[in-house]
């Protein structure tokens, strides 16, 4: 305990575990949308078509990088909830040994 705080590191566990998970929805999510690809003559034979199509490809490509980063950040997050959980129960046994509370 320090400042009058308690962490309890099965708390930031459990959250690394529900950060991990949704990470793994996104990507998911991710991978789907990554395969909607869709042909020309899916946007018709219209003046516009062409532009139409050249926009989906670019957002399709640029929200599938959006998405991927998110689900590196994600990771990252979880990674770190972890490393913090470990880091505050190394203390607490060292703290409890010193004080003699611990084996």
């Amino acid at each position: 305990m320090s400042g009058g705080f308690d962490v309890e590191g099965d708390a930031l566990r459990k959250y690394a575990k529900a950060v991990d998970a949704a990470a793994g929805r996104i990507d998911g999510i991710r991978s789907r949308t990554q395969q909607l690809e869709l042909t020309q003559e899916t946007f018709g034979k219209l003046p516009e078509s062409d532009n139409l199509k050249a926009d989906y490809d670019t957002q399709r490509k640029e929200s599938g990088k959006d998405l991927a980063d998110a689900v590196d950040t994600l990771y990252a997050i979880a990674d770190a909830l972890k490393d913090s959980a470990a880091a505050y129960d190394g203390t607490e046994m060292d703290n409890s040994g010193m004080m003699g509370g611990g084996s």
